[in-house]
């Protein structure tokens, strides 16, 4: 989330620098070659090689490097769409839906976290298809959903949103499953917004999500919450007027592997595979940057709190060891809060459990699914 967006503008502030500096060091080797300086020269033409096969290949080097081999890993990729769908949404918004599974199964609707889409879902769509009727929607802005004209990226607008999609669909009683600022949404619906639910919710999935403003539950808290106002909004809304040229950099950082560092350090465990890490990388540097910094401002405003209490519905909250993004207290919170609550936690874990550990989660998914068909 939040920190996520300044690692990713490191690595992308660095990856417009590589192409300079390397045409400096080529200039420096031949300026200096076949001088009394030319082990100088050489120097500066190895590293300029050296920052071209970066360039090039560094997102093939790096994601191999920083990730483990697991026999027998499903490895996850960009799956087909299945049955599509669309919800206009007053503010012009168009919200891409998609339909997977038992069209007759327990409708479970599915909300994805900041900088993702709807394929972030990929081991979640392969477990449960079988058996569920399976609703996955893109948030505004992102994967197929189109931007709201008033750019509001308000939590708010994102629990109306999910709303109508529950209401669009026809789910009866579903369980409702969001990762990070999916949950966020979820939490904002039924312990703020409620009201406007025309359908009950059986239950509801929180993972790896918080129940306030995130940067009071993430890595480097403090630092985080001092310089929200004076340095991360502003630097929000710098994103936002130079999104085009951040999106440029935020490609080449995939291509160099820059992104794929950051994506690893905080949202990682250290067991995934190559193709995990890249996957996740990938649908991060699909996210346009003006849509993740506008909802990042959306999250500062973010809190419910004082409504946890007043939630009725059976939730099952999942947690990670080493979520660096929403810290495992954010998850005791809610577990404590939250009358009809229940907690696990992955580990070892981080904030893309859903894709690194994702039988343990599917697991804890699905018993808690299960639990909530017998109670009927």
């Amino acid at each position: 989330m939040i920190l996520l967006l300044l690692a990713f503008l490191v690595a992308d502030l660095l990856s417009i620098a590589y192409p300079f500096i390397a045409y400096f060091l080529f200039r420096e080797w031949q300026r200096y070659n076949d001088t009394l300086n030319d082990a100088y020269a050489d120097r500066c033409l190895y590293g300029a090689i050296a920052l071209l096969v970066l360039i090039l290949l560094g997102r093939l080097l790096l994601k191999a490097f920083l990730s483990k081999r697991r026999s027998g890993e499903d490895e996850p990729h960009l799956f087909k769409a299945g049955k599509t769908d669309s919800v206009k949404r007053p503010d012009g918004t168009i919200i891409n839906v998609e339909y997977y599974g038992n069209e007759t199964g327990q409708p479970i609707v599915f909300v994805h976290g900041l900088n993702a889409n709807i394929k972030n879902w990929y081991y979640q769509k392969k477990h449960f298809e079988k058996e569920y009727r399976l609703i996955m929607m893109d948030l505004p802005g992102m994967g197929k959903s189109t931007r709201p004209a008033n750019k509001d990226f308000s939590m708010d607008k994102m629990a109306a949103d999910l709303n109508a999609v529950i209401e669009h669909s026809g789910a009866k009683n579903p369980i409702l499953w969001g990762h990070s600022m999916g949950g966020m949404a979820i939490l904002t619906l039924v312990a703020k917004l409620k009201s406007m639910l025309n359908t009950p919710v059986k239950g509801i999935i929180l993972e790896h999500t918080t129940y306030t403003n995130p940067v009071k539950t993430m890595f480097f808290a403090r630092l985080m919450t001092a310089i929200q106002k004076p340095v991360l909004v502003p630097l929000c809304w710098v994103l936002i007027a130079l999104s085009p040229l951040i999106w440029i950099s935020r490609w080449m950082s995939y291509i160099n592997g820059n992104s794929h560092i950051m994506t690893r350090w905080l949202t990682f465990a250290g067991t995934q595979t190559a193709k995990q890490l890249d996957y996740t990388t990938l649908l991060s540097t699909m996210a346009p940057p003006a849509v993740t910094a506008r909802g990042a401002l959306g999250m500062f405003k973010y809190d419910v709190t004082t409504q946890l209490p007043s939630i009725e519905v059976p939730a099952l909250i999942i947690a990670a060891s080493k979520d660096r993004l929403t810290k495992p207290v954010a998850s005791h919170y809610m577990a404590t809060h939250i009358p009809k609550a229940q907690l696990a936690i992955m580990a070892p874990g981080n904030h893309q459990g859903l894709v690194e550990r994702h039988m343990e989660v599917n697991t804890a998914a699905e018993g808690f699914i299960k639990a909530l068909e017998k109670s009927v």
